[in-house]
């Protein structure tokens, strides 16, 4: 039986050591680092485009709008000739008033849009094939396989961060295996991987599909505070009362479709990617493992013949 010797006699103490504190990371075999820094940078990206949504600048458009109100009133009382400048209570919404007429249900869809984005944008970053899949590392790997370094081929993953290092370290640190099983224990840690990354893509995903049910929500909350004020009113309801209603119910159905249309976009776009890097990983891996197997035939030598039967006497076998 071909035996895939892992780290060797010397080394098997220290893969399971390496192979103990990195379950102590994030269970698949991992130093923590990477995913919780992802996680910070969407948070980070988040809270700044609260902020950003929130900042005074908003507020200060709002007044700015209705001290440029203000000012058209007063230039009609000074000034009536003036009126074709600028007509009569015209005022452009500045884009802090557009979020704020979506009420509640419009900064919930804000905040996703933030969270959704940074998570692109991470995604863009990190899920690139040369990136977990590097072709130079494959081929030092495989060359290291023809040659039966199993010691090398292990403390070369361990010095390399990236999805095909990871899978093979962890198959090395299972110890002393057969071939066979070596190939069902990286299909294994390669299915962990890929899940891994197809779930962080998933969260887009469910962003775009969250963001038009809160716009749906906002237009059915939106409405439904029009018509109660059309219920509650004393003869006639004030336009400005109705309208409020009604620009929720607007923006917020906007906002849903404006956060959700590009980001479904993006969902199937990085989930492609990823179906190609565990691809990749997987013919990488196939390579190494018939590379690991022509060595160990190469050491084994080849097969005895078999001896001829010994003729018995007369001539007859």
């Amino acid at each position: 039986m071909h035996e895939f010797a892992g780290a060797g006699r010397g080394g098997a103490g220290r893969a399971r050591g390496a192979a103990a504190r990195r379950e102590a990371g994030d269970g698949a075999g991992r130093p923590r680092g990477e995913a919780p820094g992802r996680a910070r940078t969407v948070a980070i990206a988040v809270a700044l485009g609260v902020a950003l949504a929130a900042s005074p600048a908003g507020a200060a458009g709002s007044a700015g709008g209705s001290g440029a109100a203000g000012g058209t009133a007063a230039g009609e009382t000074a000034a009536p000739g003036a009126a074709g400048a600028a007509a009569p209570g015209e005022e452009r919404v500045s884009l802090g008033q557009f979020i704020r007429a979506g009420g509640v249900v419009g900064y919930v869809i804000l905040f996703l849009s933030f969270a959704g984005f940074a998570l692109v944008i991470d995604s863009f970053i990190h899920l690139k094939p040369a990136k977990l899949v590097p072709p130079m590392l494959v081929e030092q790997l495989v060359q290291m396989g023809r040659q039966g370094r199993f010691q090398d081929v292990r403390n070369l993953c361990l010095s390399v961060d990236c999805l095909l290092a990871r899978v093979i370290e962890n198959t090395f640190a299972q110890g002393r295996m057969s071939l066979a099983d070596a190939r069902e224990v990286i299909e294994e840690q390669g299915t962990r991987e890929i899940t891994r990354l197809h779930q962080w893509v998933g969260y887009i995903g469910f962003i775009a599909a969250v963001a038009p049910m809160l716009g749906l929500l906002g237009t059915v909350t939106g409405m439904i505070d029009s018509f109660n004020v059309l219920g509650t009113a004393k003869g006639a309801a004030p336009p400005e009362d109705l309208a409020r209603g009604v620009a929720e119910a607007l923006v917020t159905t906007c906002m849903g479709l404006i956060v959700a249309l590009p980001l479904m976009f993006f969902h199937a776009y990085f989930r492609d990617r990823v179906t190609r890097i565990g691809q990749e990983a997987a013919g990488a891996c196939d390579r190494l493992m018939r590379a690991l197997a022509d060595s160990q035939r190469l050491r084994a030598g080849p097969a005895p013949e078999a001896p001829e039967a010994a003729e018995a006497p007369g001539g007859e076998p």
